[in-house]
C-alpha cells in the first residue's frame, strides 16, 4: 500500500512542479440590541462639518472630530474563507456595519477587496505586482512586504507616524504599543514599511487525543514520545473496537495536516536542542515554522516512520489547509490525535468537539497531552513573538490619512469588543461580573446567516489584534473560558495552561531587512512544504537520509544558504563572534 501511495504522491508532485515551472503563480431579521451591542447607522451620513482650526487637520479636509468635510474612499483587504454560510464575507453584516460606522463617523467610504484566506500571500503578491493592492493591506509574509518595498511598491510609514501619532492614532498606539508599531523599523534608516498587529498569546499549538479512546483501551495519557507512539499503535490495532468493524478502515491514529510544519510542530520542535544559542536561533530563524532550526530533521524522521507504520493520515498531502475534509475526519470520530492551535477543537467556527459529539455521542472528547520532551526532558513551548499580521500601505494608496484613521478606529476598544462578540442575546451573553459568554448555535438558537462569524472572534476583519483584551485581566480570563459554546470552561483553561507551561520566547534581534530574503519568502515556504510531503509520504525509512539531504541541498541552493550567511554576517558585525547578545 505504501508503494502505491508514494507513487501517487510522486506523480502528483511532479505534475504540480511542472505546472509551476510552466506558469512561473428571505432576508434575516436584525436582532434586538442589548448591552454592549451596536447597530449600523442608517439615514443620510452627510452631516455638515467645517474644517478644523488645526492646520495639520484642515490641510487634509478634516474637522475637529476627525471627520472629512468631503467624503473619501479607501479600499481595505479582507480575508475570505468562502464559508457556505457567508461565501462572500464582504457582503456580511460585519462588513456593512463597518461601512456604515466609518461613513457616519469619519465620512470615509470603505470598499472591500477580498483575499482568499488560504492563498493570501500569493494573492496579495499578485495584487502588489499588478498595482492593485488594497490601500490597507495585510499579510503574515513580511519578507514579501520588504521585497515590494525595495522595488518602491510599499509606503514608508515613519513620516506619517511621526506627524500624526498624537492627532490621529491614540487607539492604535494604545493597542499595539510602541513595540509592535515599530517592530519592523530599520534601525539604520528609520524606514518602516509595515505596522505589526498585536498577538495576545494564550498558547500556540497543543496536541489533542481522544480521551474516550484512552479510557476504552485503559491507556494513561502519554507523557513521552515513546508512550505517544505506543498509543497510536494501540489505536491502529484496535480500530474494530474503537470504530466498529464497518468503519475500522477509516481509522486515523494521528492526523497530520497538509501544513506539516504547523500540525507537526510539537513533535518537530521537540528535537531542537534545549541549549540552542541566541545566535543559532536568529541565524536559522528566517522560516517562521522553525524548519531550518537544528534538530528538525530528526523530528521529520519520526513522522516518516509513523507514515510507514500506518499511523498517519495517508492523504494529508492531498488536501490543502482549509479543505473541510481534514476537519471532517475529526468530526466524524475517525481521528485519535492531532496537533493544532491551542484551542482549535473548541472553537465555534470549526465546531470539532461539538460536531463530533453529535456524530459519535456525548462521551467523545479531545483532551490535551504534552508528551514531546526535548533533550533536556522538558516539554518546551516555543511561543511566538507578540506579533500578528503585518499591515502596510502600497504606494498606490492615495488616501494615507483616511487609512490611518481607519486603523485607529478598528483598534478602538468598543469597536473591537463588538466585532469580536457581536450582539447581546444573539452572539453573546454578558454576565453580571462583566465576562462575556459566546452563544453557540443549537437546535433552538442560531445566528442569521448574514451575521455568521466564519473566523474566531472575527479575526479576518479585525486586523490589528488577534486575541482578547477587555481592559481587565479578570474579565478577560473569565471571558476566554466562556468563549467556546458547548465546551466546559475548565477544559478551555486546562488547555490554555498546558499550552503556556514552560513557555519560551527568544529575545528579539533588531535588524535591517535581510537583502537575501527579498523575493524568496513564498518560494522557500513552498519548497519547504514539498520537502516535508516528499520525505514523509514518498520516501521509505531506509532512503530517508539520502532524500532529505538531497532535497535540503537544493533548498539551500535556492537561496536559503545565502540568507543564513547574511544573517550570520549581521550577527558578527553587530555582536561579534559570540553566542548571545549583551
Amino acid at each position: 500500500m505504501k508503494t502505491s501511495i508514494r507513487f501517487m504522491f510522486l506523480t502528483a508532485t511532479l505534475i504540480a512542479l511542472f505546472a509551476l515551472s510552466a506558469c512561473g503563480a428571505d432576508d434575516p431579521a436584525e436582532p434586538a440590541t442589548g448591552q454592549g451591542a451596536q447597530a449600523p447607522v442608517t439615514g443620510d451620513p452627510a452631516t455638515t462639518s467645517t474644517l478644523s482650526s488645526n492646520p495639520l487637520l484642515s490641510q487634509h479636509g478634516l474637522d475637529d472630530n476627525l471627520r472629512f468635510v468631503e467624503p473619501r474612499t479607501i479600499s481595505v483587504a479582507m480575508w475570505n474563507r468562502s464559508h457556505e454560510r457567508i461565501p462572500n464575507f464582504s457582503e456580511s453584516y460585519w462588513a456593512e456595519w463597518i461601512e456604515a460606522q466609518m461613513l457616519e463617523e469619519h465620512n470615509i467610504i470603505v470598499e472591500w477587496i477580498q483575499v482568499p484566506r488560504w492563498e493570501d500571500a500569493e494573492y496579495m503578491s499578485a495584487l502588489l505586482a499588478g498595482g492593485m493592492a488594497p490601500d490597507i493591506s495585510y499579510t503574515f509574509n513580511n519578507p514579501m512586504v520588504d521585497t515590494f518595498a525595495a522595488m518602491g511598491g510599499v509606503m514608508n510609514l515613519s513620516p506619517l507616524l511621526a506627524d500624526y501619532r498624537d492627532l490621529l492614532l491614540p487607539n492604535l498606539y494604545d493597542l499595539l504599543t510602541e513595540t509592535n508599531v515599530y517592530w519592523n523599523v530599520d534601525p539604520e534608516t528609520n524606514n518602516l514599511f509595515s505596522l505589526t498587529g498585536r498577538l495576545i498569546t494564550d498558547g500556540r499549538i497543543n496536541t489533542f487525543v481522544r480521551e474516550d479512546w484512552l479510557d476504552t483501551l485503559n491507556i494513561a495519557p502519554p507523557t513521552t514520545l515513546e508512550q505517544f507512539e505506543d498509543m497510536l499503535v494501540a489505536f491502529r490495532d484496535n480500530a474494530d473496537t474503537l470504530l466498529g468493524a464497518a468503519d475500522a478502515n477509516r481509522m486515523i491514529p494521528f492526523l497530520l495536516g497538509h501544513d506539516v510544519s504547523w500540525t507537526g510542530d510539537p513533535i518537530l520542535t521537540s528535537f531542537i536542542p534545549h541549549n540552542i544559542t541566541e545566535r543559532e536561533w536568529f541565524v536559522y530563524g528566517f522560516d517562521d515554522r522553525r524548519f531550518t532550526q537544528p534538530g528538525i530533521k530528526e523530528g521529520v524522521r519520526v513522522l516518516n516512520r509513523w507514515f510507514d507504520m500506518d499511523l498517519l493520515w495517508n492523504d494529508f498531502f492531498l488536501h490543502p489547509a482549509g479543505d473541510p475534509i481534514t476537519d471532517d475526519q475529526k468530526k466524524l470520530g475517525f481521528v485519535g490525535a492531532f496537533s493544532h492551535n491551542w484551542d482549535y477543537p473548541f472553537r465555534a467556527s470549526e465546531s470539532i468537539i461539538v460536531d463530533m459529539r453529535d456524530n459519535v455521542g456525548e462521551h467523545a472528547n479531545f483532551m490535551v497531552v504534552t508528551p514531546f520532551q526535548n533533550d533536556a526532558g522538558v516539554v518546551r513551548k516555543q511561543m511566538p513573538n507578540p506579533t500578528d499580521r503585518f499591515i502596510f500601505f502600497p504606494t498606490t494608496n492615495t488616501e494615507p490619512i483616511a487609512s490611518l484613521i481607519y486603523l485607529d478606529w478598528i483598534s478602538r476598544a468598543d469597536v473591537r469588543e463588538f466585532l469580536q462578540f457581536g450582539h447581546e442575546g444573539v452572539h453573546r451573553r454578558t454576565h453580571p461580573n462583566g465576562a462575556i459568554e459566546v452563544l453557540g448555535e443549537t437546535e433552538t438558537h442560531s445566528w442569521p446567516d448574514h451575521q455568521f462569524i466564519p473566523s474566531l472572534r472575527n479575526f479576518d476583519i479585525l486586523i490589528t489584534v488577534n486575541g482578547i483584551d477587555l481592559g481587565d485581566d479578570y474579565i478577560t480570563a473569565a471571558t476566554l473560558a466562556l468563549g467556546y459554546p458547548g465546551i466546559a470552561p475548565e477544559q478551555v483553561m486546562a488547555a490554555r495552561a498546558a499550552g503556556m507551561d514552560n513557555a519560551w520566547v527568544a529575545r528579539r534581534v533588531v535588524h535591517p531587512p535581510i537583502i537575501a530574503e527579498e523575493g524568496l519568502a513564498t518560494p522557500l515556504q513552498d519548497q519547504r512544504d514539498v520537502i516535508l510531503h516528499q520525505v514523509i509520504a514518498a520516501t521509505s525509512p531506509a532512503d530517508f537520509d539520502a532524500t532529505w539531504d538531497t532535497m535540503m541541498a537544493s533548498y539551500m541552493n535556492m537561496g536559503a544558504q545565502a540568507i543564513i550567511n547574511e544573517r550570520n554576517q549581521f550577527w558578527l558585525n553587530t555582536f561579534g563572534d559570540v553566542d548571545s547578545m549583551p
